[in-house]
């Protein structure tokens, strides 16, 4: 999610992406800057006017709830409620931003923050889960992307504002948080408890998955991404002995994170010497000055035209869709998965006061072919669901015994007895094609652990041989 902050003294534009929200102790987590525009904007307060009656309308239900209502409420409550209440009811992404809001802007790209590591927003009047980030308690408590988060411990969440089911869940690292949520495919609520504790974020991580093939992990897309992933190309390239075959970019459950870390992701992978004459990344279109984005590419890209595969996944949410997106356009890579999670909306922070501001949403970003991803998500090359391969039963110690196996058995009557019909177990038999049954009965174990990853570097060989 694209996010404009304006501050009304500087009248200065700040371009960042968020992935909504992400439960820590300090309460909702967003990302910082990515992109500093030094555009001015006219304030065009003059051109927009209220209807009288309507702010009469409001004094009269404040000064009734002031008269009549059974417990004492300050002002300042009041008109932050209805402040919320407006922008609540506008979509899911707009909101009012009180001080500890503002605060917890700058906490996410520091790769390290308290809570339970999951990214939410508001749906209907609970909470619905984009993605728990990789390995945090979240994750290994099993919590999964399109959970919905209907009870907190004992508290049913149905209308809390985000920011009350935050300050329930957040709490000391080591203490229990009780989460009952409805998923998909089950017929009951589940309950999982969840142990908080301080989230480190590892933004990328590579391996070899086999010799001249890498497997490069973006988790969330931080400030130093760039780097890490420069760093993570290297160590293959070495590994590999200089012979890097092809890479895939792991991006499922990758809720976002900074859009110049995005903007950089892909450009290390795009030379802007073979793209098209314009050579964007993304763009944004909106209504106010400011918010119209051009992001390009630049020369050279790092793999060299090396085949490359991008898996996403429902998680995959906004900036890790402008990365698969911009790939996908320019045909850089093969993306693999099922379809993304469609964030694609752009927001403006606007400073209220010193402690607080609103969140609207302004704008949409679009991929270079002019593709609007907001709650249409990216649609993968080649579809791959999320199997769950099962291992066979591990064979008996003394192997598989059948009839024939047995002392004095009866020969089959279409056939003539032979002597010394019975193979010699202690001698491999070899099938049709040549290969030994043992070589022939052999999976990439990765099939049983990953059967999207492994279906992508099936993919990954196939496009090294073509090229």
């Amino acid at each position: 999610m694209i996010y404009i902050f304006k501050n009304r003294n500087m009248m200065r534009v700040l371009s960042i992406v968020l992935s909504s929200v992400i439960i820590c102790f300090s309460g909702i987590a967003f990302s910082e800057t990515a992109v500093d525009n030094e555009t001015e904007t006219s304030d065009q307060g003059d051109a927009f006017s209220i209807p009288i009656n309507d702010i009469q309308r409001f004094s009269t239900v404040i000064a009734q709830i002031k008269r009549y209502y059974i417990d004492d409420v300050s002002d300042k409550t009041l008109f932050n409620n209805a402040i919320r209440g407006m922008l609540t009811n506008l979509d899911p992404h707009s909101a009012f931003l009180d001080v500890d809001d503002l605060k917890d802007i700058e906490t996410v790209t520091t790769g390290e923050f308290g809570g339970i590591g999951v990214e939410i927003i508001p749906e209907n009047g609970y909470i619905k889960v984009i993605s728990p980030l990789d390995d945090p308690p979240a994750d290994k408590a099993g919590i999964k992307s399109g959970d919905m988060i209907i009870r907190i411990n004992s508290h049913l969440i149905k209308k809390m504002t985000t920011r009350e089911a935050i300050n329930m869940i957040r709490g000391k690292r080591g203490t229990n948080v009780l989460l009952t949520i409805l998923r998909k495919g089950e017929k009951k609520p589940l309950k999982i408890a969840v142990t908080r504790d301080v989230i480190k974020v590892a933004s990328v991580k590579s391996k070899l998955l086999e010799n001249g093939y890498g497997y490069i992990r973006i988790a969330f897309f931080q400030a130093p991404a760039k780097k890490d992933l420069y760093d993570a190309i290297a160590k293959l390239k070495k590994e590999s002995n200089g012979k890097l075959k092809g890479v895939i970019i792991d991006l499922r459950n990758n809720p976002g994170g900074l859009l110049d870390a995005a903007i950089n992701i892909a450009d290390t992978f795009l030379d802007a010497n073979k793209l098209n004459n314009d050579k964007l990344i993304v763009y944004t279109k909106g209504r106010i000055p400011g918010t119209d984005i051009k992001a390009k590419a630049s020369p050279g890209d790092l793999l060299n035209g090396a085949p490359m595969v991008v898996l996403i996944n429902g998680g995959s949410a906004s900036a890790s869709e402008i990365v698969a997106g911009a790939l996908q356009d320019y045909e850089r890579a093969i993306v693999m998965g099922t379809k993304s999670f469609g964030k694609g909306s752009v927001q403006t922070i606007i400073p209220i006061d010193n402690t607080s501001g609103i969140k609207l949403t302004t704008a949409l970003y679009y991929t270079p072919a002019g593709r609007s991803i907001q709650a249409k998500g990216i649609e993968p090359d080649i579809v791959v669901s999320e199997l769950k391969v099962e291992k066979p039963e591990d064979e008996s110690i003394l192997g598989n015994i059948d009839e024939a196996d047995l002392e004095g058995h009866l020969e089959n009557g279409n056939h003539v007895k032979k002597e010394n019909n019975k193979a010699d177990p202690t001698k491999m038999k070899t099938s049709e094609n040549g290969l030994e049954d043992e070589e022939e009965s052999k999976i990439n174990p990765l099939a049983y652990s990953d059967y999207q990853l492994f279906e992508a570097l099936n993919m990954l060989k196939g496009l090294n041989t073509l090229k």
